[in-house]
């Protein structure tokens, strides 16, 4: 095993072709040819940690902000909430946070804020945890309770922790700075979804092993998707503009996810991503305009590895079954045939595909991060892992994510915090299990949205596709192969 991953199965033996093998395998995979839809990601990048002995009701020991709010808050909130940030308004002192007492708490305690999908929950007991968790713990959560409870009494400023700091803009050691020509300019009532193209002009081959993405202008940033395309692909979609409207159709592999207040995304030790001379980099920016028009350039930092790492990241696309033969299940609203079809009104629609790993997949692949993607109408999404031959140190089948109030608003890769050999695996013959939830009824207000903003009265029937009124059931994975052998 090499930087955890077993190589027992990598032995194409003499009469096999191992080019050949290995393009079966990119295309089992998916690796390169991608079709969905996206928008956003994810805010905050904190890890959780547990600070007070909690309580309940009115026998919660006296709090007080200065002491014990501003600390939460300063670690879960104020990269979103500060003045001119994407939040929309300040919790940065007592003034502000007071009068939201009773509204930080309902956030919280329903579970939305910090926004954060992936959930432990009775369908889905959640085996490793999550890398950058923002969730606050119970204890946390009882603070603030106490604290609106109490009459949100300010304290002793004297107890107050240091000012809050901002994260350090900038990745560390960035090899590559880019930054576009022209600025995007932001305006109007409804969000806009934006393709920038990025050219780092590379003459020979690189590894990524870092990258970050810095918001030019943080009160309409609200994220930002990055992928990895082929130059003439590129060309093609942009029409040789740096820049082109984008909603549906992810232009190639996605690479990295930002959202306000995210930190840097570092690879674990001896993981790249390779990028070539004949690639670019496109970033499709979610913007959330705020009324008069506003500008935007960000920028994108690259930083390389000095060698090859032993493990390549790629991501591949299970899902968006569409027949049978794909892996759909047969639901008790199709017409015949397995179909993929919401019809309108329907507000407890449930999508079910099971998708086998293709035999063509020989070796293990650990899966780093997962990140499940639906449209509007989605509501509740789950990625279920069944294997046929488990290696000793995984279960024979487990949950690998749920987000039971899916939100297209807030999109991301959930990366498992646990070192590379203890990363859940997939092999050839185990079974993925999605099962997407949906509500197409104007009950859904992301579906009232849509609606309005077509100009539409009433719900109609949801098909597979990549517009805004259509749907998907996808979670695109993120696996660790042998560098150098696709």
């Amino acid at each position: 095993m090499t930087g955890g991953i077993p190589r027992s199965g990598f032995d194409p033996g003499p009469s096999c072709d191992t080019r050949e093998r290995m393009q079966n395998v990119r295309r089992a995979l998916g690796l390169g040819v991608v079709a969905f839809g996206m928008a956003a990601a994810s805010c905050g990048d904190d890890t959780t940690s547990g600070t007070t002995t909690g309580g309940g009701g009115d026998t919660f020991r006296p709090v007080s902000f200065h002491a014990d709010v501003e600390p939460i808050l300063q670690q879960h909130c104020l990269k979103c909430h500060t003045d001119g940030a994407i939040g929309g308004f300040s919790l940065a002192d007592y003034a502000s946070a007071k009068g939201l007492a009773p509204t930080i708490v309902g956030q919280v305690e329903a579970g939305l804020m910090p926004p954060f999908g992936a959930r432990d929950s009775e369908e889905c007991a959640q085996r490793l945890p999550w890398k950058n968790d923002p969730r606050l713990t119970e204890d946390e959560i009882a603070v603030l309770r106490a604290w609106s409870d109490q009459g949100t009494p300010e304290g002793d400023p004297a107890a107050a922790p240091p000012p809050f700091e901002p994260p350090p803009i900038g990745l560390p050691n960035a090899d590559l700075e880019l930054t576009p020509v022209d600025a995007s300019i932001v305006e109007g009532e409804n969000d806009q979804f934006t393709c920038i193209v990025y050219d780092p002009a590379l003459t020979e081959d690189k590894w990524v092993d870092g990258i970050h993405f810095i918001a030019g202008n943080a009160a309409v940033a609200h994220h930002a998707l990055t992928f990895r395309v082929d130059r003439e692909r590129a060309a093609e979609l942009s029409g040789g503009a740096e820049r082109f409207p984008c909603f549906g159709g992810a232009p190639g592999d996605i690479i990295h996810v930002w959202a306000p207040g995210g930190e840097p995304f570092q690879l674990p030790e001896d993981v790249g991503i390779k990028l070539t001379p004949d690639q670019v980099v496109i970033v499709q920016m979610h913007y959330h305009p705020i009324g008069a028009a506003q500008e935007d350039r960000s920028t994108v930092q690259l930083r390389f590895r000095d060698e090859m790492p032993s493990n390549e990241f790629y991501v591949t696309f299970p899902g968006n079954a569409s027949t049978a033969d794909e892996g759909l299940l047969a639901g008790p609203d199709d017409r015949g045939e397995p179909e993929f079809r919401i019809p309108a009104n329907a507000a407890e629609h449930v999508e079910t595909m099971k998708i086998e790993v293709p035999k063509e997949v020989f070796l293990d692949l650990p899966i780093l991060m997962v990140m499940p993607h639906m449209h509007y109408v989605g509501v509740d999404l789950k990625l279920e892992i069944e294997r046929l031959r488990p290696p000793g140190n995984q279960p024979d089948s487990e949950c690998l994510v749920h987000t039971p109030a899916w939100d297209f608003g807030w999109q991301r890769f959930y990366e498992f915090d646990v070192p590379l050999s203890e990363l859940p695996t997939a092999r050839a013959g185990d079974i993925l299990t999605i099962t997407c939830k949906y509500d197409n009824s104007k009950g859904n207000p992301f579906v009232a949205q849509a609606l309005r903003d077509r100009g539409m009265s009433e719900p109609v029937d949801v098909f597979l596709g990549e517009e805004t009124l259509d749907e998907m059931c996808l979670v695109p994975v993120g696996v660790l192969v042998p560098a150098g052998i696709l």
